[in-house]
């Protein structure tokens, strides 16, 4: 049984769903919850006897910060956090920010051995792949819990499997192994609303800019633009879904130049335009939950 809700709170926005355990639930990788979050600095949670289950956030826009173990995490665009059951803890976003993040919290026999058993890393946060679509397969797994078709939770299973292998994968690497992509990705996320440039994302990584187009295009198979523009892009997309800002200052806030040059880029990739996008969606989102 599932139970999903979408609503403002005084701290945000927040869509999630709870999902009742199943007789089989034990033997999968299943969840109890998952959610996604818009935070503002009244969200804070604390936690001194630790969560109930493991609990994973990764974070898509802004900043939030963890406390764990005694030391204090910094949770920008591109991470992924793990807070082991019963673990004392405690997030929030910082004085005036703003957070924007995926959780999960994963439970039954195999997910829960598994984390127990990648707790013992000792390690909480790591960076996204450049090539893995950590938010497609988040809102691909809320979709999952939402249907209630026969068979579900085995395609949930499958998906949270490979999302929590590759995290373990990714909490083992040490930084110094970290490629030219995934810190030249980090630098657009955080940089993409500005009017940056390949030469200043190879300055900051101390490369040349043709070394940097062409390491890029070697290990994610796209160039540093074509990433910058998608991220931009879906920025836009989430803009035009959850709020109600104009054309222009969406372009503005997604990094464009112009609002045409948002228009040619969301049709070229989308096929239609940003204001058909938005009716669309928000045609959808007005049905009820039961519907």
């Amino acid at each position: 049984m599932i139970f999903m809700y979408q609503k403002n709170s005084d701290f945000g926005l927040v869509r999630m769903a709870t999902l009742l355990p199943m007789p089989q639930s034990k033997y999968l990788f299943s969840l109890c919850a998952i959610g996604w979050h818009r935070c503002n600095d009244r969200y804070h949670i604390t936690r001194p006897n630790g969560c109930e289950n493991h609990l994973v956030m990764i974070t898509t826009r802004g900043k939030g910060v963890m406390r764990l173990q005694g030391k204090e995490y910094s949770l920008t665009a591109g991470t992924i956090a793990f807070i082991p059951r019963g673990l004392p803890n405690s997030y929030f976003t910082p004085a005036n920010g703003l957070w924007e993040f995926y959780w999960i919290h994963p439970c039954g026999d195999a997910a829960a051995c598994f984390l127990d058993m990648a707790a013992s890393i000792g390690s909480y946060l790591a960076n996204f792949e450049p090539e893995y679509e950590y938010q497609q397969r988040m809102e691909t797994l809320i979709q999952l819990c939402t249907q209630q078709e026969r068979g579900a939770e085995w395609l949930i299973s499958q998906q949270l499997s490979e999302l929590l292998h590759h995290m373990v994968i990714q909490l083992n690497r040490k930084p110094e192994q970290e490629s030219l992509s995934v810190r030249a990705i980090r630098y657009m996320k955080k940089h993409f609303r500005e009017p940056i440039t390949l030469d200043s994302i190879a300055q900051s990584l101390f490369v040349s800019t043709e070394h940097l187009i062409r390491a890029f295009k070697k290990e994610t198979g796209c160039t540093p633009h074509q990433y910058l523009t998608k991220h931009r892009l879906l920025n836009a997309a989430q803009l035009l879904e959850y709020s109600d800002r104009r054309v222009e200052e969406i372009a503005e806030k997604s990094g464009f130049s112009s609002s045409g040059s948002l228009i040619s880029n969301f049709r070229r990739a989308y096929g239609c335009t940003p204001l058909q996008y938005r009716e669309t969606l928000w045609g959808e989102h007005t049905r009820s939950p039961s519907e």
